[in-house]
């Protein structure tokens, strides 16, 4: 029988203070992570020029200016929100923070959990 083992239990955290910072850094970079999936798949859609489900609005197509109109509005909040998970991805920069800080505080025992959580980032992208 095969068990699923997480590395991060596998892990000896010292103190609630240490495990209170690795759960803020493993957050963290789980929010850029999907900040940085979110812009590239608008930028795709932006480039394929397809129509995600969020930008649908309802404009009677009794004319054809209502179609362009339509299709404005589309790229329109497209590229805003673009703009805006930018700014989110910017201002992040208490993960920076936590980054810097890890390696003071958490000793040598750092990169072996930095090593940890992205692993198991990545097991959860597959």
């Amino acid at each position: 029988m095969y068990h699923k083992h997480n590395r991060m239990s596998s892990i000896a955290i010292i103190t609630a203070s240490q495990a209170r910072d690795v759960n803020q850094y493993n957050n963290l970079k789980s929010k850029v992570l999907k900040c940085c999936a979110n812009i590239y798949f608008n930028r795709q859609c932006l480039k394929q020029n397809l129509t995600p489900n969020y930008t649908k609005i309802k404009i009677p197509n009794t004319i054809p200016a209502a179609r362009s109109t339509e299709h404005k509005i589309v790229k329109l909040r497209l590229k805003d929100e673009i703009k805006f998970l930018y700014m989110k991805k910017k201002f992040n920069n208490a993960l920076y923070k936590v980054y810097l800080k890890a390696p003071q505080e958490w000793g040598k025992t750092c990169y072996p959990i930095e090593k940890s959580i992205n692993e198991s980032k990545q097991r959860t992208r597959m």
